[in-house]
C-alpha cells in the first residue's frame, strides 16, 4: 500500500511539473491602479555624417522615460471596459557631437501632468477622451504609441508548457525604439524559458528575440533604413497575468541619405518596462 501511494505522489508531482499554462488578460478590478514606466536608452552610439564628400564622425545618446498610472473603472452597462489614465512622465532627450559640435535637445510630452479618459467597446475599439486642454493633434504620435501597445497580442491562445516557442508581434517595441522602422519586416519570437514558485506567486520567464530591417525610398532620390537585433526577458505573474518586467538589449543600425549628404548611426540599445499594481495610485 506504501509502495501505491509513494508512486501515486510522484505520478502527481510530474504531472504538476509538466503541466502546461494559458496566458490570459490583466486581473485588474475596478479601483486597482497600475503603474507602467518604461526607459529606454542608448549610450555609446556612433554616428557618421557626409556631406559634399566630406565624412565627419560623432558619437549620439538618447534616452526616452514614460510613466502612466491607470485605475480600473468598473465597466460600462453594454461592457465596454473603462480607466482613467495619468500620465505623470513622458520625456524625451538626445545629445549629438559630431566633428566639435554638440546638439541637444530635449522634449516633453503636453500629455506630462495631464489625466484622460480609455475605454475598449465590447468590438475590441480603443477610444480616448482627452480633457480638451490638448489638441489632438499634438499628442497623436503618444495616443497611437499607447494603441499599439494596448493592442500587443504577444502569447498564444493554447497552452504552453517549458521550452516551447511562439512567434509574436512587436510594434510596440519598435515604435519605443526606432520610428522608422514602422513599416519594416519583423521576427518577434518568445520562449518560455521556466516556470518559478514561491509561496505566494508564480512567475513565468520568457526569452524574446526580435529582428527587424526596413527602407524607404522617395520619389525626390532620398532614402532612410535601419535594423534592429534585440534580445532579453519578460516575466509574467501568473496569479495576475500582469508583465511585470521586460529587458530587452541590442542594436540599432540606422541610415539616411539624399542628394550630397548622408547619415550612418550605430546604437547600442537598452529598454527596461516595469510594471506593477499600486495603492497610491488611484484616483477618482
Amino acid at each position: 500500500m506504501k509502495l501505491l501511494q509513494s508512486a501515486a505522489t510522484l505520478l502527481a508531482l510530474v504531472s504538476s511539473a509538466s503541466a502546461g499554462i494559458t496566458f490570459g488578460p490583466v486581473r485588474g478590478q475596478p479601483g486597482e491602479s497600475l503603474r507602467l514606466v518604461t526607459h529606454s536608452e542608448t549610450t555609446g552610439g556612433t554616428i557618421e555624417r557626409t556631406v559634399a564628400g566630406k565624412t565627419s564622425n560623432g558619437t549620439i545618446a538618447i534616452a526616452r522615460d514614460r510613466e502612466l498610472v491607470w485605475t480600473f473603472r468598473a465597466p460600462a452597462a453594454d461592457g465596454t471596459k473603462r480607466s482613467m489614465v495619468r500620465v505623470p512622465k513622458i520625456t524625451s532627450s538626445s545629445v549629438i557631437k559630431v566633428a566639435g559640435k554638440e546638439e541637444k535637445s530635449t522634449d516633453s510630452s503636453p500629455l506630462t501632468g495631464k489625466m484622460f479618459a480609455m475605454s475598449k467597446s465590447p468590438t475590441g475599439d480603443w477610444k480616448f477622451e482627452l480633457d480638451g486642454s490638448i489638441p489632438l493633434t499634438r499628442v497623436q504620435h503618444e495616443i497611437e504609441e499607447l494603441t499599439v501597445y494596448l493592442k500587443r497580442d504577444w502569447y498564444p491562445g493554447r497552452e504552453v508548457n517549458v521550452g516551447d516557442s511562439w512567434e509574436f508581434d512587436p510594434a510596440w517595441v519598435k515604435m519605443i525604439i526606432e520610428k522608422d522602422l514602422s513599416k519594416a519586416q519583423t521576427i518577434g519570437t518568445m520562449r518560455l524559458r521556466q516556470i518559478r514558485h514561491a509561496e505566494t506567486r508564480q512567475i513565468a520567464v520568457i526569452d524574446i528575440s526580435i529582428r527587424s530591417t526596413g527602407a524607404d525610398f522617395h520619389s525626390d532620390g532620398s532614402e532612410s533604413g535601419a535594423s534592429i537585433e534585440l534580445t532579453g526577458q519578460v516575466t509574467v505573474n501568473l496569479d495576475t497575468m500582469l508583465d511585470e518586467s521586460l529587458e530587452l538589449k541590442g542594436t540599432v543600425i540606422s541610415s539616411s541619405s539624399k542628394a550630397g549628404e548622408s547619415t550612418k548611426a550605430k546604437l547600442p540599445v537598452r529598454l527596461v518596462v516595469t510594471k506593477s499594481f499600486i495603492r497610491d495610485g488611484a484616483m477618482p
